[in-house]
């Protein structure tokens, strides 16, 4: 890559070298306005021009020191800060895929992703869990380490020309049968999705967005921050939802996208009021059902309507709500966004086709062709219906999933942990209702020796699940 000088950057060479836009950041345009407040995080206001300095300086360590060029794949099992999202703009910005793991993840199941990614540098929170990982992959960085040394460095404020089909993000989701898959997201669907939603929910450069999710999901990575890029607004960045912490910056924002667990526990809260929301515009709900019943307490007790929307990984965001409050309904998912065409089949089948869809399945061609159909659908695996206004309404899954707290559970995963233990002859795992989290995974085993210890053998197998699954797998 060659490197230039800082005023040019500014002022002529983005939109030089990516003249077609293709390269998700220059589409988003967020060198336009420098000194507009990007992220404040504790307090601290950091400018886009600021931050695009500081991922300046990861693009110069991932280039220069560790060679990283379009196409390396990066593993990032990285805390919620800053510097994570300087991490996954710099592999952006240098056409770099960028594959985010939940930090939850065991060494099992991280063992899998290694193997799958074939990543060039696994950048980590959890130094101690993941450096057996030396040896496997050719640099695996402690995240605190690369930050101090990225510090040192002047920024490269360069960026990788692209085809608006290179992959930019290779994110995991699991599946009813075998291990997870890898669905490969493009510059340019990742882009056309912020675009149609900045518009459907009407975001402006004066919003600021209370981001609480976790930044290695869907949720959180793509819709709720390039909403924020896209429309040059701020971002409230938390390390993570609390109710307390929650209701402390709410008065400070306009939007917050949140699964239904956050909302139910606000519900819970007694300082949730009209006046305490009274600067918002919109909360928005998605990644599992909304149950009707936290819609209306919530309503009741805020003063809001909240905005649910529908979408997966493979196709980002599918179909919302009005943003206009009196078309807003409970237990409706609402209409495709710009630019999207969903149909349901006689079966009751969703499928979908849209600019935002993922590219296929990391090194899967066989899996990949199974879920479209020949006319390009993606074949989502849920079950639905048009209403007579003509927005979609979700009836269930025809994919076996279990959606806890926002999350993906696929009962095979568990079940075949469980399978593994001499004592089981059989096991099923399935949702059942949650208060909190919406569904909780429960496990139903039937033993060879149907009078031994069932106690002691419960707490073996609960100890040995959470060694190999991620906590919210075995809560």
């Amino acid at each position: 890559m060659k490197l230039l000088s800082r005023n040019s950057v500014w002022k002529f060479g983005i939109r030089k070298i990516a003249s077609r836009e293709n390269n998700l950041t220059v589409r988003a345009r967020m060198h336009e306005d420098p000194n507009k407040v990007f992220v404040i995080d504790d307090g601290k206001k950091i400018t886009y021009g600021d931050f695009l300095k500081r991922a300046g300086q990861y693009v110069a360590s991932l280039h220069q020191h560790y060679k990283i060029s379009k196409g390396d794949r990066i593993l990032a099992r990285v805390s919620k800060n800053v510097d994570a999202i300087a991490l996954y703009v710099a592999c952006l910005r240098l056409g770099a895929i960028y594959v985010p793991l939940n930090p939850a993840y065991t060494k099992q199941e991280t063992e899998h992703f290694v193997k799958d990614a074939s990543p060039s540098l696994f950048v980590t929170c959890n130094e101690s869990a993941d450096k057996e990982f030396v040896g496997k992959v050719q640099h695996v960085l402690k995240e605190s380490d690369l930050s101090a040394s990225t510090s040192k460095l002047s920024p490269n404020l360069d960026v990788e020309n692209l085809e608006s089909d290179d992959v930019g993000v290779i994110c995991y989701t699991s599946g009813t049968t075998g291990l997870p898959k890898g669905a490969m997201l493009t510059h340019g669907g990742l882009s056309s999705n912020a675009e149609a939603l900045i518009d459907c929910w009407q975001f402006s450069k004066n919003d600021v967005q209370l981001h609480c999710l976790p930044f290695f999901h869907i949720h959180g990575l793509f819709v709720a921050f390039n909403c924020t890029i896209f429309s040059h607004s701020t971002l409230l960045w938390r390390p993570k939802f609390d109710v307390s912490d929650v209701i402390k910056h709410i008065p400070e924002s306009t939007v917050m996208m949140g699964v239904p667990t956050y909302y139910s526990r606000l519900c819970g809260s007694s300082k949730l009021s009209p006046d305490l929301c009274k600067t918002f515009r919109v909360f928005i709900c998605a990644s599992a059902p909304l149950p009707d019943e936290v819609w209306k307490d919530f309503q009741k007790k805020s003063g809001h309507t909240i905005l649910e929307r529908y979408g997966m990984t493979e196709a980002q965001v599918v179909t919302s709500n009005s943003y206009s409050v009196s078309k807003r309904a409970p237990s409706v998912q609402g209409k495709p966004l710009k630019g999207v065409d969903v149909r349901i089949t006689d079966t009751g089948s969703i499928e979908v086709k849209s600019p935002s869809l993922f590219k296929g399945y990391w090194k899967n061609p066989e899996k990949t062709a199974k879920d479209f159909t020949q006319d390009g659908y993606f074949i989502t695996g849920d079950m639905g219906q048009w209403d007579k206004n003509e927005n979609l309404v979700l009836l269930g899954r025809s994919k076996d999933v279990i959606i806890t707290g926002g999350l993906n559970v696929y009962p095979k995963e568990v079940e075949d942990q469980l399978d593994q233990f001499d004592e089981i002859e059989e096991s099923a795992v399935i949702g059942v209702p949650h208060s909190d989290f919406g569904e909780a995974v429960v496990g139903v085993i039937v033993l060879y020796d149907r009078d031994g210890d069932k106690t002691e053998l419960e707490k073996r197998i609960i100890i040995d699940l959470k060694a190999k699954l991620a906590g919210y797998k075995v809560r």
